[in-house]
């Protein structure tokens, strides 16, 4: 019987032991997941603000410290200048890497660099007068030059062969003006235009065609990137 009751409480001793033992540590898991947490660019803004946030604090902690006329020493003051560094390369860096998330989130802003040439007005012969234009066009562009200033559009006139060379240089010349001043009248600005006068068209002289007596437009813009003052 005495055995009984001595056992007992060494059992109860046993288990009490077993269930105060910690669960087994996993540095690895958990690193990854932190690492996991940080990763991407917007994880690493996030993570490099908060290193300006802790270094800036270490800094005006020492500010205040001495605009209390507390006492300080040379490790003092080398270490505050040393923070507001730190903090000042984590804000950069975590700006950069806010940029490189917001460039992937706004990749479908990103304009194209160059928009498709195409045919804007046909003339008579001799004439810097248009006859058809493709006035849904022209509004359409002008719109779209108005409301991005930094954008350009190449007005490119044509002429056939009927007439000698130097006249039709200046019809040519006419035409693209003719194109361009109804560009403004819809809102484009003179100085996003570029007008490209081609003069005579190649081809065997004194043959009227109308496919040359034409004024093409083009719309170019730079490629839209964000953060661009950041390097």
């Amino acid at each position: 019987m005495k055995k009984q009751y001595i056992s007992l409480p060494i059992v109860a001793l046993i288990t009490t032991v077993v269930a105060c033992t910690p669960p087994e540590k996993d540095i690895p898991g958990l690193t990854s997941g932190i690492d996991a947490a940080n990763s991407g660019h917007y994880g690493q803004s996030i993570y490099h603000e908060e290193l300006a946030q802790e270094n800036l604090e270490k800094a005006n902690h020492v500010l205040s410290h001495w605009k209390k006329d507390k006492y300080w020493n040379i490790d003092e003051r080398k270490k505050a200048m040393e923070a507001t560094q730190l903090a000042s390369t984590h804000r950069q860096a975590s700006e950069k890497e806010l940029c490189q998330w917001l460039t992937s989130v706004h990749s479908h802003n990103h304009h194209q660099s160059e928009t498709a040439q195409q045919a804007a007005a046909y003339f008579k012969t001799g004439s810097a007068i248009p006859y058809k234009t493709n006035d849904e066009n022209i509004t359409t562009l002008g719109k779209y030059l108005e409301s991005h200033p930094d954008a350009i559009a190449d007005v490119i006139a044509y002429t056939d062969t009927v007439g000698s060379s130097s006249s039709n240089q200046n019809l040519s010349e006419r035409r693209g003006a003719t194109i361009s001043q109804m560009l403004i009248t819809k809102g484009a600005k003179p100085e996003q235009l570029r007008i490209t006068a081609l003069g005579k068209a190649e081809g065997p002289d004194n043959t009227p065609d109308q496919s040359h007596r034409t004024v093409s437009i083009s719309t170019a813009h730079p490629n839209y990137v964000d953060c661009p003052d950041l390097k």
